[in-house]
């Protein structure tokens, strides 16, 4: 299930494009490379670009990049943007230079709030990045809290960047395993202590897709244990009602009894047709009652800002790394296609350990 954010202004800044494309071309293999390493992989994708619609400022030269393949779940367009000093960008980026306000903040506030109904506060750090840029961090206000999101501005306040620019000649792999490494610790995870692969898996109690895909992993786990990891990394969105109650009432049972866990998750995919907002809380409290839980310390996590602000926290990185839909595998470093059932995410962890 797509992010209600990153499908809004995508369709936004798609619509305007020309029905008669131009030639296309194949891409510099460095910027081809980059691009792989930053969507999801399939075994079967055409990569190819073309003049891009949209005008950014000089110092930045763009291009639309379109990748089909057999599997819808790889296919796409996107804008590359690379920068006079070596950078390069993926995604699509907010025009802003004709939105309201007197302030690059205003602008980009204003830009969201008119294009897609998001309120969001920006903070910009005003030192120059190698590309021209300021670094922002965008705080989207949710009803549980601020999920800080990253990206970058044009200091002449033309164009906002969701995320950011690489370098190059960069590993994008190991840079997102990077930026996720804070919040793996007190993810719920199973399988190897030292392994040879970890798979990510971004999931949200909410999603009917998640719920399909929720055994994915029991076969590579029960095959693989010793040398593979299986990490759920929770990424509730916020156009869901209670995914993020869901996650936190999860992260309680975790923290006392990891086991319980995992069958937490298969009795709220069991049941994810039935639940709603207003009984997701009295579910899961009488889910940790019947697994004889601490139910004081069972409430004190529940209430807890650390594991809140933790997951809102989690989330805006993922966001802010290329995760632009749930369920999505992420298997050393590499956003790989699941296949049919999860044979394809099998098939390729087991390429990975031969």
């Amino acid at each position: 299930m797509k992010s209600l954010i990153l499908s809004l202004f995508a369709a936004l800044a798609f619509a305007a494009f020309a029905d008669d494309a131009p030639a296309t071309k194949p891409l510099d293999a460095k910027i081809d490379r980059l691009v792989r390493d930053s969507v999801t992989r399939c075994k079967e994708m055409t990569l190819t670009q073309e003049p891009s619609p949209m005008a950014l400022p000089a110092k930045f030269n763009s291009m639309l990049i379109t990748i089909k393949s057999p599997r819808s779940l790889c296919e796409g367009q996107f804008i590359g943007v690379t920068s006079r000093n070596g950078g390069f960008y993926l995604g699509v980026p907010w025009v802003i230079k004709d939105a309201e306000g007197k302030t690059l903040e205003d602008r980009i506030k204003n830009f969201a709030w008119q294009n897609m109904h998001e309120n969001f506060d920006p903070q910009i750090k005003h030192e120059v990045t190698v590309d021209g840029l300021y670094p922002v961090t965008l705080w989207q206000t949710t009803e549980r809290g601020k999920m800080p999101m990253e990206g970058e501005v044009d200091i002449d306040g033309s164009v906002f960047f969701l995320g950011h620019f690489h370098r190059l000649t960069d590993d994008i792999k190991t840079a997102r395993l990077k930026s996720f490494e804070p919040f793996i610790g007190n993810a719920p995870q199973e399988g190897a202590s030292k392994p040879a692969v970890t798979v990510l898996e971004f999931s949200d109690f909410e999603c009917p897709s998640c719920r399909h895909a929720s055994g994915f992993l029991d076969p590579i786990i029960s095959k693989y244990g010793d040398k593979v990891r299986y990490v759920r990394y929770d990424l509730p969105l916020t156009m869901h009602p209670w995914a993020f109650s869901a996650a936190i009432a999860g992260r309680a049972i975790y923290r006392q009894k990891p086991a319980a866990f995992w069958d937490y998750k298969k009795t709220i995919y069991e049941n994810q047709e039935h639940l709603s907002a207003f009984m997701i809380d009295d579910f899961a409290r009488n889910f940790a009652k019947d697994h004889e839980l601490d139910m004081t310390k069972y409430e004190k996590d529940i209430a807890s800002d650390d594991v809140k602000n933790e997951l809102l926290k989690a989330s805006g990185v993922a966001f802010s790394n290329d995760i632009r839909s749930t369920p999505t595998y992420i298997v050393n470093g590499v956003m790989v296609d699941p296949g049919e059932g999860g044979k394809g995410l099998e098939e390729y962890v087991a390429s990975l350990l031969k």
